[in-house]
Formats: structure tokens, C-alpha cells, sequence
């Protein structure tokens, strides 16, 4: 019997059972939910890029083609959303990077409109910063975003190449990198996130890397080299994308055309890995953007395929 049709036979069995329907991976892993498809009605989305997770578990998904933010609880029920095309406040141009502060304010990077844009948890805009330039608080498209345990505000800086942080009433502090430091080669690292030590990491798609700084911009470490396919080791990545930190410092890396999640050490050390189709198929998919909550949970958006996948931990 094909995959497929095994998976099939499997999730039919469960349903009459009354039991949701999970998919075990490499590692363990078990998709718990899975939801979203295409489309630009509530619940709907077009290419969402980065997720975040709050302290109540709801969960943010940048709607990225949909210029616009949705919130889902836990479970993937719709909340809310706010945002639609255009330069005014609370309006994006191709959002792409999103993080949430302690106090749950919500923060997004609003990558063709060259700034950063601060809401509220009920997406009220609060404030922003930023335009087209070269100083400080200026952008040339932002990517990433992360928020530290003090609230200070990390944005990739693409196209300037280097980091710029910022408080949490978005005034600017300090910036670091350059082209050589931060190790462009096509294009800027994409996504960051915190680590439990402070230090910064960094997703470096077109090197098929991870790099880590310290908070004032000093190369930590490099790891990882390109590997793609069936035969792809771990720690090999096809350009990686987003990464997450867990309660424990574990790293998570979106690993997107290996079409896996790959589960690292704080230092680097491949632990292992899970695959990310489908619930009903063995297609392959795209994981872009990662988050970790609080329970633990690994919520993770498809790029291509319009949709937010919940692993259990």
C-alpha cells in the first residue's frame, strides 16, 4: 500500500475513533493542528511569512499578500486582524518579521515600507519608526525582529546590513554589522531570535548557516553548510529561515527546501529533525517562519502552503 493511501486508511480510523489526527516524525514530533488555507477572509491567508506566540498562547501570523496581521488562539481559532495595503499607520507594504514584548505589545516589520510599526494586542496602532536611509533608525527593508527579556527590539536591517535595536517606545540605541561581519553573500541574514544567554541568532539563508553574535556584534560562532535532500545530514541546510528558542535553549530551525524543522543546541549540535507535509498527504512544504510557546508547543507557517502547522513537544 502507498504512503498516501496508508495515511489515508490511518486518519479514517482515527475519526471514527473520535481522536485527533496526528502524524509522527522523524523525531517524535506530532502535528496536533494544522490550519489556514488560501484565501483573504478571516482565517484565510496568502503566503504568511513570520509567527510569534504570547504569554496567553494566542498566536500571530503575519498574513504577509493579505497586508495584514491575524490572531488565533492556541488551537487556531480566529480572533482577530488588522491591517490592509498602503503607507498610512497600521497599513503594510509586504509586512515580513513580527515579536511581542513582555507586556504584549505586538511589533512588525513593515519590510517595503521601510519601518517598524508598534500595536497593541487588539492591533490598535501605538506608534513607528522608520524610512528609507542609511542613518540611524532608517531602513533599507527590514526582516526579522526579535524582542530581548528587557524589551529591547532587534531589527535586520537588510539592506544595510547590520542590526539595529531599539526600545520599547522605538527609540533607537545602537547598531552593529557590516557586510563583511555579518557574512553577506547574496542576500542579509533574514531571521533572528534571542538566545537564552542574550546572544543574537541569526539565519543565514544564501550561506545555508546559522550565525551567533553577542549583543554588541561580535561573532560568536558559524555552523552549518549546504546540504539538500534525501541524503542531507543534520546540521546541512537549504537555506534556512526562521528560528526559535525554547525554555531550555534549544534552537529550532525552519530548514525550507529540506522541507524539515531541525532541532539544534544552544552551540550548535545537530539533535534531530522532523519533516513538515501535510496532515492528509506527503507533499512537500515549505517551513518559512517558527515560534515556540510557553507550553512548548511548535507552531510553524508554510509559505506556499497558505497555512500554520501546531507540533506538540
Amino acid at each position: 500500500m502507498k504512503n498516501s493511501q496508508l495515511i489515508k486508511v490511518i486518519f479514517a480510523a482515527v475519526l471514527i475513533c473520535g481522536i485527533t489526527p496526528i502524524v509522527n516524525a522523524q523525531s517524535g514530533q506530532g502535528m496536533t493542528k494544522q490550519w489556514g488555507e488560501f484565501g483573504d477572509k478571516p482565517g484565510q491567508l496568502k503566503y504568511p511569512t513570520m509567527i510569534a506566540v504570547d504569554k496567553s498562547s494566542n498566536v500571530y501570523v503575519v498574513d504577509q499578500h493579505n497586508q495584514r496581521i491575524q490572531k488565533f488562539d492556541a488551537e487556531g481559532n480566529f480572533i482577530l486582524m488588522w491591517g490592509r495595503l498602503g503607507k498610512g499607520p497600521g497599513e503594510f507594504t509586504y509586512p515580513y518579521g513580527i515579536a511581542i514584548d513582555s507586556k504584549g505589545f505586538v511589533y512588525v516589520a513593515d519590510m517595503n515600507n521601510n519601518r517598524v510599526q508598534k500595536f497593541s494586542p487588539r492591533g490598535e496602532y501605538l506608534a513607528s519608526i522608520g524610512s528609507y536611509g542609511t542613518q540611524d533608525g532608517q531602513f533599507k527593508y527590514p526582516y526579522g525582529i526579535a524582542v530581548d527579556e528587557k524589551d529591547v527590539l532587534y531589527v535586520i536591517d537588510a539592506f544595510n546590513y547590520r542590526i539595529q535595536t531599539f526600545d520599547s517606545d522605538l527609540k533607537f540605541l545602537a547598531k552593529w554589522g557590516s557586510e563583511e561581519s555579518i557574512g553577506f553573500k547574496a542576500y542579509m541574514p533574514h531571521e533572528i531570535a534571542i538566545g537564552r544567554d542574550g546572544n543574537i541568532i541569526l539565519s543565514d539563508r544564501q550561506n545555508h548557516r546559522i550565525s551567533i553574535f553577542s549583543k554588541e556584534g561580535a561573532l560568536v560562532k558559524r555552523f552549518g553548510q549546504y546540504g539538500e535532500g534525501k541524503e542531507a545530514k543534520g546540521g546541512q541546510f537549504s537555506e534556512p529561515h526562521g528560528v526559535a528558542v525554547d525554555s531550555k535553549g534549544d534552537v529550532y530551525v525552519c530548514d525550507r527546501y529540506n522541507f524539515r524543522i531541525q532541532l539544534l543546541t544552544a552551540s550548535g549540535e545537530y539533535k534531530e529533525h522532523w519533516m513538515t507535509p501535510g496532515v492528509l498527504d506527503d507533499s512537500k512544504h515549505f517551513p518559512i517562519g517558527i515560534a515556540v510557546g510557553a507550553d512548548g508547543s511548535i507552531y510553524v507557517t508554510d509559505h506556499y502552503a497558505h497555512c500554520v502547522q501546531k507540533y506538540a513537544r
